[in-house]
């Protein structure tokens, strides 16, 4: 690993553990274990423990270590939510900003996103529809705040997760026909509805691999 990224990518190595099961809600989180598996030191395992508390994946207790917070249906949920009013909103304002070379382009970007079929290749068109709608808002608070939020499922959310191919293609299509009306509001409601529709897709392939755990009342 190289140093620079050593502890983004012993984060995304627990996430991996404990969106497969591997790691349960509860479970300790061995760091010296990881450290040796990994072949790092323990520096960066210990920051991406802080990084993986901050985001909810992991609770830290005095004396006793890192535990595994795990995923819980409400949670996967509340997090396409909050991505879906985050895309929504930087679509609503796209929709108010942007100018018809901006509007023409996003048509473009989401033709390739339509004629897409490997996870891969649309993994990358569906980031270059999104940077380009994040453009069209002109909004570096925006595009910050994008870069910040970590998904649920590491790897290629489009490869790991049935379904969600055609899910994007059809919201996408969607969002773009609102944004090139110029009906804000529409083009927020239909980001929100899109991510809705993949936080379901998420929450019934764990629900399939028995990872996600039941919060008490």
């Amino acid at each position: 690993m190289e140093r620079r990224s050593s502890g983004q990518q012993v984060a995304a190595y627990i996430r991996s553990l404990i969106f497969s099961g591997e790691l349960r809600h509860d479970d300790h989180i061995r760091q010296d274990e990881i450290a040796e598996t990994l072949g790092v030191s323990r520096i960066p395992v210990r920051e991406a423990i802080i990084a993986l508390e901050r985001e909810g994946w992991v609770t830290m207790e005095p004396h006793r270590g890192a535990f595994v917070h795990g995923l819980d249906e409400n949670s996967v949920r509340d997090q396409y939510a909050l991505i879906g009013q985050l895309y929504g909103l930087a679509a609503q304002r796209a929709t108010e900003r942007g100018d018809d070379e901006g509007v023409s382009q996003l048509r473009s970007y989401q033709s390739a996103l339509r004629t897409a079929t490997k996870p891969a290749e649309f993994l990358r068109a569906n980031e270059i529809y999104l940077r380009h709608i994040f453009g069209m808002a002109n909004s570096p608070r925006l595009s910050s705040f994008s870069r910040l939020i970590t998904g649920v499922v590491p790897g290629n959310f489009f490869e790991l997760v049935p379904g969600t191919i055609e899910n994007q293609k059809r919201g996408t299509a969607a969002v773009t026909r609102a944004i090139r009306a110029g009906e804000a509001d529409r083009a927020f409601a239909e980001f929100v509805a899109l991510l809705q529709r993949q936080g379901d897709r998420v929450v019934v392939l764990l629900e399939a691999r028995k990872v996600l755990w039941q919060p008490s009342a």
